[in-house]
């Protein structure tokens, strides 16, 4: 194998702490020079040599010499492996398949007074649009592929309730302690949308963020019509998905107001939904019912799938700092050991 095929899966994190050796080298180049001029001491010369025969001084002389080459290489190789250690050095392996993810996503919630209205039927009983809205929103979150989801609630004034965010429990919590009303009795949908989308193009940690939409529509305010929101968005380059949320059904006129949620009945503006949706180029769904709601949830992240690609797979990677780190012990405790070993042998 290609020497350089083989090392091109290690890598450096922090190559710079190499540079520490070339000040490890330059003192021992250097050390002789200062223990000439005294400046530090040689711990390893005896203070005395008691051998007088010349061949035995010599030999002493040169198991000196040996002895501190030995020292001053096993410094500078442990030196060396302390700094490579430091270094982070790393292995990668093979390519981690990673599955398609989809773009995030900022929920635009409608919290105004209609979403009390009760025209929908939820496991055999009458509930109202809010709480259809955080059920399936729920189960949207839990299957949702992409990474981050934020949420905008409307009311009047509408506000970012949570910046796009990774934490789905999170995200499932905020949605569950949604209440109509909790950002004020009437709809300002306009505003709402031009606030999520000069957020997203402010936001520098996502390349793709789609707007979705979940209203009624019914009696919007605000500083911005629904239209003009809508266009704000466009000139963002956001892409708008809109729900609609509530029956559409006029009949229900007749019903009663305690059916109704103690409200009176106001069908759901699908058509204006709509012209905001295209505006965009975004597409826009009526939720009568759970599966219609589910299938829109569904075809909106499918429909902004990022497709994973091999040039930005990542890959797994395992840490190898602690080798020449325990190497470096090691040899600085042999030498320790050898060091107290000559001292006992010459004590005798």
């Amino acid at each position: 194998m290609d020497l350089a095929v083989l090392l091109s899966d290690y890598e450096l994190l922090q190559p710079e702490w190499l540079w520490l050796i070339t000040p490890l080298i330059i003192y021992i180049f250097i050390r002789p020079f200062l223990i000439k001029k005294q400046w530090i001491k040689q711990n390893n010369q005896p203070s005395t040599i008691s051998v007088k025969h010349p061949y035995a001084l010599d030999n002493t002389a040169l198991h000196l010499k040996t002895k501190q080459s030995t020292n001053i290489f096993t410094t500078l190789l442990a030196g060396s492996l302390i700094a490579l250690a430091l270094a982070q050095p790393i292995h990668r392996g093979e390519k981690v398949t990673t599955a398609d993810t989809s773009a995030d996503i900022m929920l635009i919630i409608d919290t105004s007074i209609s979403m009390v209205i009760r025209d929908y039927q939820l496991d055999g009983k009458r509930v109202d649009r809010m709480t259809m809205t955080q059920t399936l929103l729920d189960r949207f979150s839990r299957r949702f592929s992409g990474q981050r989801i934020g949420i905008v609630i409307f009311g009047d004034p509408p506000q970012i309730l949570l910046k796009p965010s990774k934490d789905k429990d999170l995200v499932r919590h905020l949605i569950h302690r949604l209440e109509p009303t909790v950002s004020g009795r009437m709809a300002a949908l306009g505003d709402a949308i031009a606030i999520a989308a000069d957020f997203v193009k402010s936001d520098k940690q996502s390349k793709k963020t789609v707007l979705v939409l979940i209203s009624d529509a019914t009696t919007p305010v605000g500083k911005l019509s629904p239209i003009e929101g809508a266009k704000r968005a466009a000139e963002s380059n956001t892409v708008l998905h809109t729900i609609a949320i509530g029956s559409t059904d006029t009949t229900k006129n007749n019903m009663s107001a305690s059916q109704m949620g103690e409200l009176l009945y106001e069908a759901s503006d699908v058509e204006l939904l709509s012209e905001m949706a295209k505006i965009t180029g975004g597409e826009s769904f009526h939720g009568t019912d759970v599966k219609s709601i589910d299938a829109a949830l569904d075809y909106i992240e499918k429909r902004h799938q990022v497709k994973s690609s091999d040039r930005f797979s990542p890959r797994k990677t395992q840490a190898l700092y602690f080798w020449p780190l325990l190497l470096a012990i090691l040899l600085l405790g042999m030498k320790e050991l050898f060091s107290i070993r000559n001292k006992k042998s010459s004590n005798a």
